[in-house]
């Protein structure tokens, strides 16, 4: 027999999916604290967050290749399909990065666009190009996460995420040697990306040579029949915080601002970050109508608690020992980031509930709505990032995340209409066992 839902399950599959993710959430943060340190840390820190920005924009799409390998990666023969579809998903951001590296393009997109400084543009340029090598590395992870999802061995992908924030802190002693400023992070960037694929592929090639060797193809027209609605929805919160950007470059002083909101996304998506489990919790474990009362509940809980370190830390004298000590921010920037990291304890609300209502449609396999609110999501940040138009003397950092609130805010209003008018509970045609995560 099934087991009806409680909190107990919810926490026990909650759980050991905030590892993975904190892991990942960390790397950005930690690349942010090393350029902090540097000759001139406002130019770096914004050549590097308008290119991770830029890049990671163009290519959110290819993030469902994860989904897509879980679905159709039924046999050896499969991989190579896949790979020659993911191949095609991402040539044309990958050849739009390298005209941004190495063309006038982009002294406008970064310079014009963006509105940063000349010489945050010659940073941006050169990281951008850092950061395309990584294309290849997307695939291949990708790929080999899906094999060991397969399987159910998502230890192994987290034993993969410790080794790339290892091989980071390595990575950023002995780049510098070599390269300066943006471009050393955005390198660092890349070598652990790719120590994390090869510990990754090492763990995943016993079980992808225990899959059947042949059968059944999918075609590229079904391949994309199943992409295309998730691409959009996953392209949106990378484009949000494109938009944000664009609009802080108007600012009376862009190279600051483009710094400290790197720095606060940093912050709040190292802290935040686990909430959006809360989307393959709700959409695995939810199947009736009174388990809808138990996540709820559960996302009270998440609300309560990681609202709660925010305000712990952003309201007391921790606030200085994470900007100033461990960020290693110059006085001008901390007292810069620090009227947005107090309003950062908001965020919680409505990140956890949009990523609860999106795994609750999901579930219901009511997908359609998700690309409207995801580009309700990019419209609403920049109706909010226009004041920065308004009164370009206004605190960057600030306009920012709230910009990035009111956007998971207007989603998370939609979605609720959009349940509450009625959607219909995906019931199991099998006993399903909610103990298993």
């Amino acid at each position: 027999m099934a087991h009806r839902l409680s909190l107990r399950i919810a926490y026990r599959f909650f759980f050991p999916l905030i590892l993975m993710t904190e892991l990942n959430a960390i790397s950005k943060s930690v690349i942010h604290a090393f350029l902090a340190r540097s000759a001139a840390p406002a130019v770096s820190l914004a050549g590097f967050n308008i290119a991770f920005t830029f890049y990671y924009s163009t290519t959110s799409a290819t993030e469902v290749a994860h989904l897509t390998t879980l679905s159709y990666l039924k046999h050896q023969r499969c991989l190579g399909r896949l790979l020659r579809f993911y191949c095609v998903l991402l040539a044309p951001p990958f050849l739009l990065a390298e005209l941004v590296a190495f063309t006038d393009l982009g002294n406008w997109v970064f310079g014009t666009l963006f509105g940063a400084s000349d010489a945050a543009v010659e940073q941006a340029k050169l990281a951008t190009f850092m950061l395309s090598l990584t294309a290849p590395i997307l695939l291949a992870r990708a790929l080999a996460f899906g094999i060991l999802m397969l399987h159910g061995r998502t230890p192994l992908i987290s034993i993969s995420t410790l080794v790339r924030l290892l091989s980071l802190g390595l990575s950023l002693v002995v780049l510098p040697w070599f390269l300066s400023g943006a471009a050393a992070g955005a390198a660092a960037l890349t070598f652990c990306m790719l120590a994390e694929t090869v510990v990754a592929w090492a763990f995943a090639r016993p079980y992808f040579r225990a899959m059947p060797r042949d059968g059944e193809l999918p075609t590229y027209r079904e391949l994309w029949r199943f992409a295309w609605p998730l691409m959009l929805n996953s392209s949106s919160e990378m484009g949000m915080v494109f938009v944000i950007n664009v609009l802080l470059g108007r600012l009376t002083s862009p190279d600051l601002a483009l710094a400290a909101f790197g720095v606060v996304h940093g912050l709040v998506s190292l802290l935040l970050s686990p909430l959006r489990n809360l989307v393959h919790t709700a959409q695995t474990l939810v199947r009736t109508l009174e388990d809808r009362l138990v996540i709820r509940q559960f996302t009270h809980h998440l609300i309560f608690a990681f609202g709660g370190l925010a305000a712990i830390c952003f309201w007391t004298p921790i606030e200085h020992l994470i900007l100033h000590h461990a960020m290693g921010l110059d006085p001008l920037l901390e007292r810069y980031c620090a009227p947005a990291m107090k309003i950062c304890f908001v965020m919680a609300i409505f990140w956890s509930y949009s990523a609860l209502f999106r795994g609750l449609m999901a579930g219901a396999r009511s997908t359609t709505m998700l690309a409207a609110t995801g580009a309700a999501r990019i419209a609403t940040a920049t109706v909010i990032a226009l004041a920065a138009l308004a009164f370009p003397s206004i605190n960057g950092a600030v306009l920012g995340l709230v910009a990035w609130i009111c956007g998971y805010a207007a989603e998370s209003i939609a979605l609720w209409l959009r349940l509450r008018g009625g959607v219909r509970m995906e019931r199991p045609t099998k006993p399903v066992s909610r103990t298993r995560s």
